[in-house]
């Protein structure tokens, strides 16, 4: 669990290092879903960590494609949409 909260946190990080231009999905938009999506990870690691443990080579997968997006809002935040449509599966 330890490995994914850590693995949100830089996710967070590096996505909103991101988000400096101005397409439909905003710097907010992309904060308040990182926020989300943070909170979505620390609450399935804590109820069912073999869940998040399952999940995490595809949150590393989308991670790595929101971090390629760089100054693309709209790609990070389809990224974060894909991750929290992984976690809520």
């Amino acid at each position: 669990m330890r490995i994914a909260l850590n693995l949100a946190v830089i996710t967070a990080i590096g996505l909103l290092a991101a988000c400096n231009s101005e397409p439909s999905c905003t710097k907010e938009d992309a904060q308040k879903k990182v926020t989300d999506l943070s909170a979505k990870v620390t609450e399935i690691g804590t109820t069912d960590p073999a869940k998040l443990a399952e999940l995490t080579p595809k949150l590393t997968e989308l991670s790595t494609k929101a971090a390629a997006a760089g100054d693309d809002l709209d790609a990070t935040c389809k990224a974060i949409d894909e991750m929290m449509a992984e976690l809520s599966k």
